[in-house]
């Protein structure tokens, strides 16, 4: 995750949009597009919280417990 800009949020928002606008999109597929669609952060804040969540906290992979 690199520095927030608006730039690459709004390309990314029309990405999706134009992968739900597809016609032949199967419907489970344009669910979770449509759930990745509102979930962009709009706003800096709001990506830093983001990034703070997804950075901190415990680590697990396979080589660790999950508990």
């Amino acid at each position: 995750m690199g520095p927030y800009s608006e730039d690459v949020q709004y390309r990314r928002a029309a990405s999706l949009g134009a992968v739900i606008l597809e016609t032949d999109i199967d419907p489970d597929f344009r669910k979770i597009y449509e759930l990745k669609l509102r979930n962009l952060a709009r706003t800096e804040d709001q990506y830093l919280e983001r990034v703070k969540q997804v950075y901190s906290g415990p680590r697990w992979n396979l080589f660790t417990s999950q508990s």
